[in-house]
């Protein structure tokens, strides 16, 4: 009985004495391109933050006739707010969970009598996001760091924003650092979108270039796409930056533009975590 209380005590100090030097390392709130980072074992990091999509859409018919007229289309798309818990409960293994608030706004406008303005608003819950991530292989002077990430979305809130059923999606993260303060990152994944009648299947990848501009801001620039069966595709170029406020707070802040038809025309996002 005392070896497994002195044991437990020496547990618990040597993973108090390891939490000292723990320190946000990265925010999944607003870049899309995710790190191979894993939150160190018994540490909880809470993320807080949401995106924006903005498009605005104009045509023309019957041109050049006496009926012509011009349809407006301004559509906003809002996961604000949106709350993340990440909770190291393996030294290479993380579990995850998300949930967010979703809002969606429409506004139609015409010049002809025939078609009036019209509003729309949608604003619930959506589907809840579980899953983990492992950290598979650790950087050296030739491979990257290599972790992959298993999540499946939960129906939860207004069927209008989720599927039908549980529908997973996978992504393998690459990272490797160039220089003390220069990394490049890669992420590309794969998932399926469960509905009654269907199933939509859909992928992505993104590339990212980062530095460290000081001990407390970094910055980063990347692509990324998303593909949907039988869509075009979705092809988006960002940029942000992320200010460290203390060891254990952290913020991301990005904006971009939408480089293809389906693309919104421009986005942005955010997001703060803390670690405890």
């Amino acid at each position: 009985m005392k070896t497994t209380i002195l044991f437990l005590i020496l547990f618990i100090s040597s993973a108090c004495t390891y939490s000292q030097n723990d320190s946000v390392i990265s925010v999944d709130h607003s870049k899309v391109t995710l790190s191979t980072d894993i939150i160190p074992q018994w540490k909880i990091q809470i993320e807080v933050g949401g995106t924006s999509n903005y498009s605005e859409d104009s045509k023309t018919y019957l041109e050049g006739t006496s009926w012509e007229y011009y349809v407006r289309s301004n559509h906003l798309m809002l996961d604000l707010p949106s709350l993340a818990f990440r909770v190291g409960i393996f030294k290479n293994i993380e579990f995850r969970l998300a949930v967010v608030f979703k809002q969606e706004f429409h506004y139609v406008c015409s010049s002809s009598l025939l078609v009036y303005s019209q509003r729309e608003g949608n604003y619930a819950g959506g589907p809840i996001e579980a899953g983990v991530k492992i950290k598979l292989l650790q950087e050296n002077k030739i491979i990257p760091s290599t972790a992959i990430k298993a999540d499946v979305f939960i129906p939860a809130g207004d069927f209008y924003f989720h599927m039908d059923y549980i529908s997973p999606v996978f992504r393998l993260m690459l990272q490797k650092n160039i220089s003390k303060n220069f990394s490049v990152g890669a992420n590309a994944g794969y998932g399926w979108n469960v509905y009654d009648s269907f199933t939509d299947k859909y992928g992505s990848y993104s590339v990212s270039l980062n530095t460290n501009v000081s001990k407390r801001v970094g910055a980063f620039a990347e692509a990324f796409s998303y593909f949907q069966h039988r869509r075009t595709p979705d092809h988006r170029i960002g940029a942000g930056l992320s200010y460290r406020f203390a060891k254990n707070v952290m913020a991301v802040v990005q904006g971009g533009f939408g480089v293809s038809e389906r693309a919104p025309d421009i986005f942005g996002s955010g997001g703060i975590g803390f670690m405890f």
